[in-house]
């Protein structure tokens, strides 16, 4: 017995093609076996006209006639069987007469039937000759309808359309039993424009093919788009869900990799916009734990995965973290595979440091509430992002192209949006008072202290002239700044979403903001116990200089980008630049050595394709004792 349904539920962002490869991901259903489209026609998936959920397959033929659908192989039909089948449509959302749903013998080349649906709601049971032979008093359009169809043998064995409001359970019309010529076998089923036509467009959702019975509503089941797992600390950590169907949710955290003998979160209501951030406390420090979702009271499969919690700030403990920035919009680069996988002397990453350009949609007027989420979702949800996420702990700031574009800064027209997207979105560390755009935060992992900046919702236009009131970092942020690197940690790790060096005038970087830089720089100058590391993203290559190059007084290393074009060199970088021509998937590695007396830092520029070291760097970030004249902080 066969049963075949799609829901379009995959996580894909509106507007991507639906393929074969991709139809079956996340809560989808079964993949397609078949496609086919003419020329100038399109099938993708779209976020608007769904039945359920947040995506329903859309489809566009241009002037070249020709179909746009997608489709499975099923069982041959025998005179003894019988086939079901089930399409939702709105007859508003389309532009002419579709066939909706056609079934056809092997390689489709004879018509067996076909349901066609007009533009003013009129269902259509057509015939392998082409011949009406039953059709419906008009459905309303903008109202969503489901059609189911049964085909009993072939040839003038009975055929019977069904026509229901939404998930009813009762049809408002039916055919009755039809005995024309219908033909057979039927071997293909077909969805979406399935006969020839032109200049035609419409949408479907939630279709499906059985030989078991009436399929019924496609009754809505819980989904999980996307997790991300971050704000790790020593007792307990924040998971941010994108789900579909479920209401409320709660954390379930084990240390066992079954989830057994497990810890709860409180329960979280899901918003309407089908996110739900949920946090769980308790947990022991220093251990690897595993965890799922409860969602309304049934612990899903999916969303799953396993974390290491902190140790105790001021504990000597050695660990690694990955970072990097810059991926193409909704990419599914081998980059985050690979950072799930590797292992380094210490382990899988405690965390990886994503220094911007999440996606380069670069919002500017009229991009909105919806358009930020919606690109959360398409963001995080493609297969090997999921896999990075569920393996290793994420903490986020952005840069230009995911901010405001290319120079953009605190006047960014799309500041608001994205300030409060990330505050629904991100499990992020205390953040800034209520009502500022900024998001820049600081986390502990035993005697490391991590500083993350934003670079970009505080800073000034670039082109204002230059004086002290010029600025990258805003002067709240540049005061906790310097808060930040006198806490008693002996190494902070500044991740910042550009590298650290005075370059030239006029850019998009420090050097059009010399004051600043200056004042920070000679701060840092009479406070030699303050070590600092400053990891970067912007940059397309990996990188990495001790701080003697001009412009440099920091130890540096860059780990961009994740998926993007590389960035020749122009300027002097101690310790190796590595950028091929075209494309580079790479990202940046520290392993953080702490026996308790010192800390030295170890850096792997590394390309994805292949895991080779392309750039590296090692700095003893502390020296033997007496270390408190160095420091100014008893180890």
């Amino acid at each position: 017995m066969t049963r075949y349904t799609n829901s379009f539920e995959t996580g894909l962002s509106s507007g991507t093609a639906i393929t074969t490869a991709n139809s079956g991901q996340s809560e989808a259903g079964d993949p397609f076996g078949l496609a086919l489209d003419a020329a100038g026609a399109s099938v993708v998936y779209s976020d608007t006209g769904t039945a359920h959920g947040v995506r329903c397959m859309s489809f566009t033929v241009g002037a070249t006639a020709g179909p746009a659908r997608r489709g499975w192989t099923v069982n041959p039909l025998v005179v003894t069987a019988a086939q079901f089948y089930r399409v939702y449509v709105d007859p508003g959302a389309l532009t002419g007469t579709v066939s909706v749903l056609r079934g056809m013998n092997t390689g489709s080349t004879a018509q067996r039937f076909r349901v066609t649906v007009s533009s003013t709601g009129t269902v259509t049971m057509i015939n392998k000759s082409n011949v009406s032979v039953w059709t419906s008093a008009a459905l309303t359009p903008g109202s969503m309808w489901r059609i189911e169809v049964s085909v009993e043998g072939f040839d003038s064995r009975p055929y019977q359309v069904r026509i229901y409001a939404g998930d009813a359970a009762t049809p408002t019309q039916d055919s009755g039993v039809l005995t024309a010529d219908f033909g057979g076998p039927i071997t293909e089923v077909w969805f979406g424009q399935t006969s020839a036509a032109t200049n035609v467009a419409g949408k479907l959702d939630d279709v499906g093919f059985s030989d078991e019975g009436w399929l019924g509503p496609a009754v809505p089941t819980p989904g999980v788009l996307f997790v991300w797992p971050g704000a790790v600390t020593d007792s307990g950590f924040t998971a941010t869900y994108a789900l579909e169907n479920v209401t409320s949710a709660r954390l379930v955290v084990s240390q066992s990799s079954d989830l057994s003998s497990p810890v709860y979160s409180p329960a979280g209501t899901v918003d309407g916009d089908g996110f739900v951030k949920l946090t769980t406390t308790g947990l022991d420090a220093n251990t690897a734990h595993w965890y799922g979702i409860e969602a309304d009271g049934v612990l899903l499969t999916d969303g799953r995965g396993s974390l290491v919690t902190d140790p105790a700030p001021g504990e000597a403990v050695s660990f690694s973290v990955a970072f990097g920035s810059c991926a193409q919009t909704n990419s599914n680069a081998a980059t985050f595979a690979a950072i799930a996988a590797r292992q380094g002397p210490f382990g899988a990453a405690r965390r990886v440091l994503h220094l911007g350009d999440l996606h380069y949609r670069d919002p500017g007027v009229g991009f909105s509430t919806a358009d930020a989420l919606a690109q959360y979702r398409a963001s995080l949800s493609p297969p090997n992002v999921q896999a990075m996420l569920t393996a290793v702990p994420m903490l986020y700031t952005w840069d230009n192209h995911d901010w405001g574009g290319a120079d953009s800064n605190a006047a960014a027209p799309a500041g608001p949006v994205m300030a409060a997207a990330f505050r629904q979105v991100a499990p992020h560390y205390p953040l800034p008072t209520a009502g500022s755009t900024a998001i820049y935060h600081s986390l502990v992992i035993g005697r490391v202290r991590v500083i993350v900046l934003d670079t970009r919702s505080q800073r000034s236009d670039r082109t204002d002239e230059e004086s002290a009131a010029k600025t990258l970092l805003g002067a709240e942020q540049k005061a906790w700044l310097y808060s930040e690197l006198l806490q008693p940690e002996p190494v902070k790790i500044i991740a910042s979403s550009i590298y650290w060096r005075q370059d030239s005038a006029n850019g998009d970087r420090w050097g059009s903001y010399a004051t600043e830089w200056a004042e920070i720089r000679d701060w840092f100058a009479v406070r030699p116990q303050v070590q600092a590391y400053v990891v970067f993203g912007d940059r397309h290559a990996p990188a990495a200089d001790d701080g003697s190059s001009p412009g440099c007084y920091l130890p540096q290393a860059g780990g961009a980008p994740f998926d993007q074009g590389s960035t020749p060199a122009f300027e002097a970088w101690s310790h190796g630049y590595y950028a091929p021509s075209g494309n580079l998937q790479a990202f940046g590695w520290l392993d953080i050595h702490d026996d308790g007396a010192s800390i030295t830092i170890t850096y792997s520029g590394i390309s994805a394709a292949d895991g080779q070291v392309r750039v590296a760097m090692n700095t003893p970030v502390t020296a033997a004792p007496p270390l408190a004249a160095l420091w100014g902080y008893p180890l």
